[in-house]
C-alpha cells in the first residue's frame, strides 16, 4: 500500500508500505479521504510543538482526520461492519488505568494518537487499522468530505458542553477556521446570540455565507459583554482576547493550542470577574451529536474545504495547506484512486 510519511522538515514522500493485519476487536479500513490541518501543517514545516517537545519524531506517517470503508475484520468484530463507512477518533490508549476504567480514554496518561503523539503511525495510508470502539458509522446522506472533517469539528461540540451554552447566551468565537466555524453554527442552531471575530477578509466572507454575524475585531462594547467565549484559533492575541470579552461570571473555552507561550493572559481578569476557563481536548464522546446537526444541516462541514488533492500531488496539497490566501480552510487528500473525481466532486458542489 501506499502511505505518506514525513522524514524531515518539508520533506513529504509517498511511500510502498506493508499493509497492516486487524487484530483482536479491529478492522482494516481503506482510506477514502485524509484531512489536513494546522497540526499537520506544523509537522510539514518543523514548528509543531510536539516536535519540539520530542513527543514524536521522524519520520513517521502524518494524518488523523480521515474517512474509509471497512474491508477486512479482526476476531472478535461483528461481520455487519464490512462494507460500512467509517471514520473515527484517534486516541489509542492503555485501557487499565483510572481514566481508562471510568471511561474517560481523552485523560489516560499513557495514551497515544495516531499520527501526532506516540509510535502510531497515521492515517495517511491506503489501508489503517483502527480499533471498533473508535469508530462512528457514517449515515448515507452525509458526504465523504463532511465525515473527514468528523474528527476535528467534534471537538467544538465538546466547547460548546463544557460551556453549557443555551439559547439564553451570548457567544462570541475568535477564529473563523474549522473549529472555529464549526463551533459557532452549532452555538447558533442551538439559539444562542453568536458573532464570530476574524481578522481576514476571505473567513469572514465564508462566515457570511454560513448565515453567521461577523466583525474583524471585538469593539469597546463587545469587552466584558459575552456569558461563553470560544478562543477557537490558537492565535497568542486571541487567546489575550478571550478573557477580555468574557462578562463577569462567564465562561471561556480555549479550544485552539497556542503553539508558545501566551504573555500577558489577564489571569487577574479571571479571579475577578468570576470567569471559569476550560481547556478543551479532543471532541471523544460528542460524535453522535455532531452527526445529526450536520444531517439536519444546521452545521455545515462540506463548506469548510478549499480543495481535495489527489496523492499523487501530495506537495501541492501541503503547499497550498501553507498558503494564506486560501478562501476555505481545510485541505483534504484523495487516498483511494478508486473514487475518481467524486471527492472533489462532492466537495466543491457542496458549497458553489
Amino acid at each position: 500500500m501506499k502511505s505518506i510519511l514525513l522524514t524531515a522538515p518539508r520533506t513529504a514522500s509517498v511511500v510502498e508500505a506493508d499493509a497492516p493485519e486487524p487484530g483482536p476487536n479491529d478492522v482494516l479500513i481503506r482510506v477514502r479521504l485524509l484531512g489536513l490541518c494546522g497540526t499537520d501543517l506544523g509537522f510539514y514545516d518543523g514548528s509543531s510543538n510536539y516536535l519540539r517537545d520530542e513527543l514524536i519524531s521522524y519520520p513517521f506517517v502524518v494524518g488523523h482526520e480521515w474517512v474509509g470503508t471497512v474491508v477486512g475484520l479482526g476476531a472478535d468484530t461483528d461481520p455487519a461492519l464490512l462494507g460500512q463507512r467509517v471514520a473515527g477518533h484517534n486516541f489509542r490508549t492503555c485501557g487499565q488505568c483510572r481514566h481508562c476504567l471510568a471511561g474517560r480514554i481523552r485523560y489516560c496518561p499513557d495514551r497515544s494518537e495516531i499520527g501526532i503523539l506516540g509510535s502510531y503511525p497515521g492515517a495517511g495510508s491506503e489501508l489503517i487499522v483502527a480499533p471498533v470502539s473508535s469508530l462512528t458509522q457514517i449515515p448515507d446522506t452525509m458526504s465523504d468530505v463532511a465525515a473527514t472533517l468528523l474528527e476535528p469539528t467534534a471537538a467544538a461540540m465538546h466547547a460548546l458542553d463544557r460551556l453549557a451554552v443555551t439559547a439564553a447566551d451570548r457567544v462570541a468565537v475568535l477564529g473563523a477556521g474549522t473549529l472555529g466555524l464549526a463551533a459557532a453554527q452549532a452555538a447558533q442552531a442551538l439559539g444562542a446570540h453568536t458573532v464570530v471575530f476574524d481578522p481576514q477578509p476571505t473567513a469572514r466572507e465564508l462566515a457570511r455565507s454560513l448565515g453567521l454575524t461577523v466583525e474583524a475585531r471585538p469593539s469597546e462594547d463587545d469587552k466584558e459583554t459575552y456569558d461563553a467565549v470560544i478562543e477557537a484559533s490558537g492565535n497568542e492575541a486571541a487567546t489575550r482576547t478571550a478573557v477580555l470579552l468574557a462578562a463577569s461570571g462567564g465562561r471561556v473555552a480555549q479550544l485552539g493550542t497556542p503553539h508558545h507561550d501566551v504573555d500577558g493572559f489577564d489571569a487577574a481578569g479571571l479571579v475577578i470577574r468570576d470567569i471559569t476557563l476550560h481547556g478543551v481536548l479532543s471532541g471523544i464522546g460528542y460524535w453522535d451529536r455532531l452527526v445529526a446537526l450536520v444531517e439536519s444541516g444546521a452545521v455545515n462541514l462540506d463548506a469548510l474545504v478549499e480543495q481535495v488533492f489527489p496523492l499523487d500531488d501530495l506537495d501541492a496539497a501541503f503547499t497550498h495547506l501553507e498558503s494564506s490566501g486560501r478562501a476555505r480552510p481545510k485541505i483534504v487528500v484523495q487516498m483511494d484512486p478508486e473514487l475518481g473525481d467524486v471527492a472533489s466532486a462532492r466537495s466543491l458542489a457542496a458549497h458553489r
